[in-house]
């Protein structure tokens, strides 16, 4: 008896202490503004400012999973509707009853929410106006990249049944998941025991405060005691740190692990190469020079003496790496496929096809996209009329 009152006391003090620790850490993560707070938070705050984050041009996403919240929503008087599901555009059924259902999956650049014309919703158009009964879902999150992207299309577009997928991310990726403290999504989810695992890892790190505090101080250090020779100061917060191997085969692994799931469903990818007009001479100049030759400039980035901008330089190089990383998957998988907007997407001022900051598109550029892609799924004889 003894014993088991002893157990007994140990056993409650390490629960209160877990818990006293879970407050304070609540607190920390609500103090610095953290997208997520955890279950205790949710107890005192209102539910909107645990559940919800307001994005670009006004749409709001969950927290919880990384989807935009149903609604009508408009920004400078361009609306846009998304779904029950999470996801700009009408209601559709999960049932592939035309046979032939494409999703594009993507950042900003995707979701189009800066224009009326997004280039998925071009894409259908010019499917349908060449005798193809086809469905576009517009699978595009603002701010999102391949780790996210990964996810949901074991989780939510797997449901539709698609015939073919697209994907676009460069930029997110670099933005996002280059980071040596990113969770980058390594674990392969090709099956229900690997998705469950996935998921655990996933919940801990959005409701256990403990879990998440511990999984950025491990990240953080394995980041300080990487050499030198394996990171890349970030352009937008020195104290940060960008992975050599991302660039080396990192964004390849994310894309392959994706792949082998489509393959699995016979779902048939098609890679979308990211424009991005900053310097044009200077992109063009570079664009002959191969993968690993870019890497060791992108390494040595903060010490070139002739580029002044070295955000700039930095988006130039990661750019350049992560389109050739493409050229180099579909090389060797026959399931994989590139479509390459960029030479036409580069012929032209920026203004012609851009908005302002030379990476996102207006009408002109998203037609150019949704042209490239349909040119490619018709020669690749990826989908029947």
């Amino acid at each position: 008896m003894g014993f088991f009152k002893k157990f007994l006391y140990i056993s409650l003090a390490n629960i209160a202490l877990f818990f006293f620790i879970e407050i304070l850490l609540t607190c920390f993560f609500v103090f610095h503004k953290s997208n997520y707070y955890g279950p205790l938070a949710r107890l005192f705050l209102n539910e909107n400012k645990v559940t919800e984050k307001t994005v670009l041009y006004n749409i709001k996403f969950s927290k919880k999973t990384g989807m935009y919240i149903p609604g009508e929503y408009n920004f400078n008087n361009i609306k846009h509707n998304v779904n029950k599901f999470g996801f700009i555009g009408e209601e559709v059924p999960f049932q592939n009853e035309s046979g032939c259902r494409l999703v594009t999956l993507g950042g900003s650049t995707t979701a189009g929410t800066e224009t009326n014309k997004p280039y998925p919703k071009i894409l259908e158009k010019i499917l349908n106006q060449n005798n193809f009964n086809c469905d576009v879902l517009n699978f595009g999150f603002s701010g999102k990249a391949l780790n996210f992207l990964e996810k949901i299309l074991v989780n939510e577009v797997s449901k539709f049944n698609p015939n073919v997928i697209t994907i676009l991310s460069n930029r997110n990726s670099t933005m996002y998941d280059s980071y040596i403290t990113s969770a980058v999504a390594t674990d392969i989810v090709n099956n229900k025991f690997d998705l469950f695992l996935y998921e655990v890892k996933n919940f801990l790190f959005l409701e256990i405060m403990t879990y998440r505090f511990l999984s950025l101080v491990y990240n953080r250090s394995v980041s300080l005691l990487l050499d030198d020779k394996n990171k890349i100061i970030s352009p937008f917060n020195p104290r940060n740190f960008h992975s050599i191997k991302y660039f080396q085969h990192g964004y390849k692994d994310q894309i392959k692990r994706i792949n082998s799931y489509c393959k699995n469903k016979g779902i048939k990818l098609v890679l979308v190469k990211q424009a991005f007009f900053i310097n044009l001479n200077f992109q063009k100049a570079i664009n002959s020079l191969s993968k690993d030759e870019l890497i060791e400039k992108l390494v040595d980035y903060k010490n070139d003496q002739e580029y002044a901008n070295k955000t700039d330089l930095f988006w130039i190089y990661t750019n350049a790496i992560l389109n050739k990383n493409i050229d180099e998957l579909a090389s060797t998988d026959k399931n994989i496929f590139i479509a390459d907007p960029t030479p036409n997407l580069y012929s032209k001022n920026k203004i012609d096809y851009f908005q302002k900051d030379g990476l996102h598109l207006n009408e002109e550029g998203n037609f150019i996209i949704a042209n490239e892609i349909f040119e490619n799924l018709v020669s690749f004889k990826l989908l029947n009329k």
